[in-house]
């Protein structure tokens, strides 16, 4: 008998079906993956399971029993839900956050020794070497640590199914291991894992069997130790794998930005030089903790210089804040496009608008025709998906989120634009979506510095690459590309 049965699973929503007649199962002592583009339903079925919505029409059975939780907190001891945003409270301590809603009392009182035993016992058993501090509060752990919390906080109410939500977007490489190493402990005891992933080839590895959703119906369900990631695609957006990185021919002309001997005190950048010109996509490759993202972060925010020049469109530019640099032409897609790129409870309207009042606005009033008018053509010309402009940006997928970030600088005279990893926990096809736009930024003219931990789309998509180690660059590289050589950089083992 399957721990998770789930029986023709309908959900509508006014004006759309989110989910149209579901059937899967998962049994005890499986990882079973669920995959699809943003939009193909993984999320709605999840929080069905999860007792956010009811379904409009079908069921699913726990252990041969059908049930309807009527609440998060209802369905929590039975189905966990690692989510994709952490639910901690930022200023309880590890225990309190694991204890949470669960807490022990005598006469009124906390336990409050017993809860840190208890919780100091339980990372002992599944937090072994990721370094938590169980009494610091949770904003002051690594964001990996965070994650890791979050997970622990699950399985803390020994639920008899777990779903991860893309558990290794904020993960290094070997936090990623750990977190592997868990799942794969919990299989041998008997969970069932329903395991939700946009990298496929980490789906493919992990799991048992995989099923595939795609525009909120089920497609299949494949033996992942048969399937080749090109037949995961194929499945969930019938396109085959060659269509995947879309290349636009590049025409690289001026230099549009170049920084010499850069440093940043205390030694987190050091000596980094380099030129990006109009018309061509610039590649940065590197490991988790390379310097990638801090160079980006440092010459976008203004940070203090410890040497070195950086030069804009050939003049010398010291920005003082991102305000500085959005003047001056250079604007940049964060890598967390929730915390630092939106404003989620805002809705598509105002985030399309925000960054652009001064044009839009006359005596202090917005231009209501005209901001209307920028709004419409950045969702059409971002194919951003969307029920109306007045939608809040929280509820769209990940893929139309991105899209919003990326729309809000359309206007602005930008000649640098900055993504850092801006195809993050998002599916392939949107993924595609934002490689065409950047390419077409640069057919444009624009120059754009593209960071990637993903290396097949680092070397599908950039004109150039810059490989960077230890806070600085070790390499440059031009196409064809030697995926070893680079790899090589990346670790340190070569440079060029």
């Amino acid at each position: 008998m399957s721990v998770l049965e789930i029986r023709g699973l309908t959900k509508t929503f006014p004006g759309v079906t989110a989910l149209e007649d579901v059937s899967l199962s998962a049994e005890a002592g499986e990882i079973h993956g669920l995959v699809g583009e943003n939009g193909a339903g993984k999320s709605t079925l999840v929080k069905i399971l999860a007792g956010v919505h009811r379904p409009s029409a079908g069921s699913f059975l726990i252990d041969g029993v059908e049930r309807n939780f009527s609440s998060p907190r209802d369905a929590s001891q039975t189905v966990g839900v690692v989510h994709q945003e952490r639910e901690l409270v930022p200023h309880f301590t590890g225990w309190e956050n694991l204890f949470l809603g669960l807490e022990p009392t005598y006469a009124g009182f906390l336990k409050k020794r017993e809860m840190r035993a208890t919780a100091k016992g339980f990372l002992e058993t599944y937090g072994q070497g990721l370094g938590i501090d169980m009494d610091a509060p949770a904003h002051t752990l690594s964001s990996g640590q965070q994650e890791m919390l979050t997970i622990m906080k699950v399985l803390f109410r020994n639920p008899k199914i777990i779903i991860f939500d893309e558990p290794t977007a904020p993960l290094s490489m070997r936090e990623c291991e750990i977190l592997f190493a868990l799942v794969r402990d919990l299989k041998r005891k008997g969970l069932a894992i329903l395991y939700i992933s946009h990298h496929l080839e980490e789906v493919l590895s992990l799991c048992d069997r995989i099923s595939v959703l795609r525009n909120g119906r089920y497609v299949e369900t494949v033996d992942a130790a048969a399937t080749k990631e090109a037949d995961l695609i194929r499945l969930m957006i019938s396109r085959d794998m060659e269509e995947q990185y879309p290349k636009v021919p590049s025409r690289p002309g001026d230099i549009v930005f170049e920084a010499a001997g850069f440093s940043s005190p205390h030694g987190h950048l050091r000596n980094v030089s380099f030129a990006i010109r109009s018309g061509e996509i610039v590649g940065f490759a590197g490991l988790v903790g390379a310097g990638r993202t801090e160079l980006a972060e440092a010459i976008f925010s203004g940070c203090s210089r410890e040497a070195g020049t950086i030069r804009l469109s050939g003049e010398e530019f010291s920005p003082r804040s991102p305000k500085d640099s959005i003047r001056q032409g250079i604007v940049m897609i964060p890598e967390n496009r929730r915390e630092h790129g939106l404003l989620t409870q805002m809705s598509v309207y105002e985030n399309l608008i925000l960054p652009q009042l001064e044009g839009l606005s006359r005596m202090g009033f917005v231009r209501g025709k005209a901001a209307a008018r920028h709004v419409v053509s950045a969702i059409g010309r971002l194919s951003i998906r969307a029920a109306s402009h007045t939608q809040s940006v929280a509820t769209l997928s990940g893929g139309n989120q991105q899209k919003v970030s990326v729309g809000k600088w359309f206007g602005l005279p930008a000649a640098l634009w900055i993504f850092d990893e801006p195809t993050q926990g998002i599916d392939v096809d949107a993924k595609r979506e934002l490689y065409d736009i950047m390419g077409h930024l640069a057919q444009q003219g624009a120059a754009v510095w593209f960071i990637s931990s993903d290396l097949r789309e680092l070397l599908a998509i950039a004109d150039r690459l810059y490989v960077m180690k230890d806070r600085k660059i070790v390499g440059e590289t031009r196409p064809p590309y030697d995926a070893d050589a680079v790899l090589g950089m990346m670790m340190g083992e070569t440079t060029a």
